[in-house]
């Protein structure tokens, strides 16, 4: 075959791909966005029990490392949804972003400030170093309304941005760092190292939007049904989780990558008792952080907490009678 014959066959291959639709471009793809134990459980859940599939999804499942970075991708145009917290959600809304919260999985903060033995008190975490995630994921939120909660400025300590939870754990663990924030999980692993917890968030009782999907409001617009699925899947695969242990045990063990079996067990009885059936947005934590993030940046004020959700497919599945059917449960 000829250079010019190749070249004309390349023009014409290109040129074919660039006039398809951009639905027929790419594969759509739902990503999670933490390997920890309970921050994505769901999304794997939803790809290894085969519950997309079931609702009519063809949906590839992939991690991006933080909900910052995910919606990034989402408004890029790489994914179709993508999993994150109500922080990194409102400040991608601040920055012009219209993308909104479908459904969500758990509605407060479950985390723990665990560190170094020698730390006697909250207030002896000032002046130390922090494993600390990049700024607007829950865990960056966490971690500065724990410090505030015992009255210490985040610039009394010295942070340092580490990344996901099992690296923040591990440079603790290792010496390098003095404290971090981790989930139920890390706490049961770091406990087992000799950290110790210093602060336990979820005695604090703050509403927060935790583990949630979000997509564009262009997705909305053009294809609800595939929404409305996504919605419903997500609530079945909580269902899946909360009533088969071992199972779910199973797969998470091969998406931590084989953590030892105590820890996941400690990691399912609290997951499972912080995921929210429904999948109901927490509307009072979205305005909490709205709030809290208006004190510095004034742009929050004009926002409300129902400018980040979309409320229709949770509504139209809670009216369906969809999940008291799953738990057996006379509507």
């Amino acid at each position: 075959m000829n250079s010019r014959l190749i070249y004309l066959l390349s023009f014409g291959l290109i040129s074919f791909v660039l006039a398809m639709p951009q639905h027929l471009q790419a594969k759509s793809y739902i990503a999670y966005i933490s390997d920890s134990t309970n921050s994505s459980v769901i999304y794997w859940i939803a790809k290894e029990a085969g519950i997309l599939k079931k609702h009519g999804l063809d949906l590839d499942l992939i991690f991006i490392n933080g909900s910052v970075r995910g919606i990034q991708s989402l408004i890029a145009g790489d994914l179709s949804y993508s999993g994150a917290v109500g922080t990194a959600v409102i400040n991608a809304k601040l920055a012009g972003a219209d993308i909104a919260i479908i459904q969500s999985q758990m509605n407060t903060l479950p985390y723990f400030i665990i560190g170094n033995a020698n730390i006697k008190s909250p207030e002896g975490l000032k002046g130390r170093s922090a494993a600390v995630h990049i700024p607007g994921t829950s865990a960056d939120f966490a971690m500065r309304l724990a410090l505030s909660k015992v009255g210490i400025p985040y610039s009394d300590i010295k942070a340092v941005t580490v990344g996901g939870a099992p690296a923040r754990l591990a440079a603790v663990t290792n010496g390098q760092m003095d404290f971090t924030v981790v989930t139920d999980g890390e706490r049961i692993q770091g406990e087992k190292m000799g950290l110790k917890v210093i602060i336990d968030m979820a005695k604090l009782n703050v509403p927060f939007q935790f583990n949630c999907s979000v997509t564009t409001r262009t997705k909305i617009r053009d294809n609800p049904d595939e929404v409305r699925r996504v919605v419903w899947s997500m609530a079945e695969s909580i269902h899946f989780f909360k009533t088969r242990k071992e199972e779910s045990i199973k797969i998470m063990q091969k998406y931590t990558r084989g953590l030892p079996r105590h820890v996941l067990e400690g990691a399912h009885a609290a997951n499972s008792e912080l995921l929210v059936e429904d999948t109901y947005p927490t509307i009072d934590g979205l305005k909490n952080t709205l709030e809290v993030q208006a004190a510095s940046d004034a742009r929050a004020a004009k926002f409300k907490a129902e400018d980040m959700v979309e409320l229709r497919f949770v509504d139209e599945m809670r009216k369906s009678g969809f999940v008291d059917k799953l738990y057996g449960r006379k509507k």
